[in-house]
């Protein structure tokens, strides 16, 4: 018994697509995926984030975040400071930002060019139709 739509089967097809090209980019740089999405995370995020919102922005488990960052901490590419009594910020060292600049902002570079060659109309309607598409399965899941 077959459940998948064509379209389903596609989409699936190229989500696994655009997981995998962003796993070559890790590899090509000797990043495991889990610090490569931080080290992206931040550098998104002017470098530096929340613990908490790098949980929520990555999309990684709390564990897998939490492995991670004591990795990053001891090859000295990040930092914890204290953000109030329960938070911490995680922060790019010098280090940790030229490791950044030299692989993770790369692909930044490559995304942001390729919405400039989109254009702001076909960009802002990838952006609504992905976030419409996530908050419907949200709904339907719950």
């Amino acid at each position: 018994m077959q459940y998948g739509s064509p379209a389903l089967k596609r989409i699936n097809h190229l989500i696994s697509e655009l997981e995998q090209i962003y796993h070559q980019y890790a590899l090509k740089y000797k990043i495991s995926d889990s610090v490569f999405i931080i080290l992206y995370t931040l550098s998104v995020e002017g470098g530096e984030c929340a613990l908490s919102d790098i949980v929520l922005l990555s999309g990684l488990p709390k564990q897998t975040v939490n492995s991670a960052i004591r990795k990053m901490e001891e090859e000295e590419i990040i930092f914890l400071s204290e953000n109030g009594k329960r938070r911490k910020n995680v922060v790019l060292t010098e280090k940790g930002r030229e490791k950044a600049e030299n692989s993770v902002v790369k692909l930044i570079e490559i995304e942001n060019g390729i919405f400039s060659r989109w254009g702001e109309e076909k960009t802002e309607r990838y952006i609504k139709e992905t976030e419409e598409y996530n908050d419907l399965m949200r709904k339907e899941i719950d």
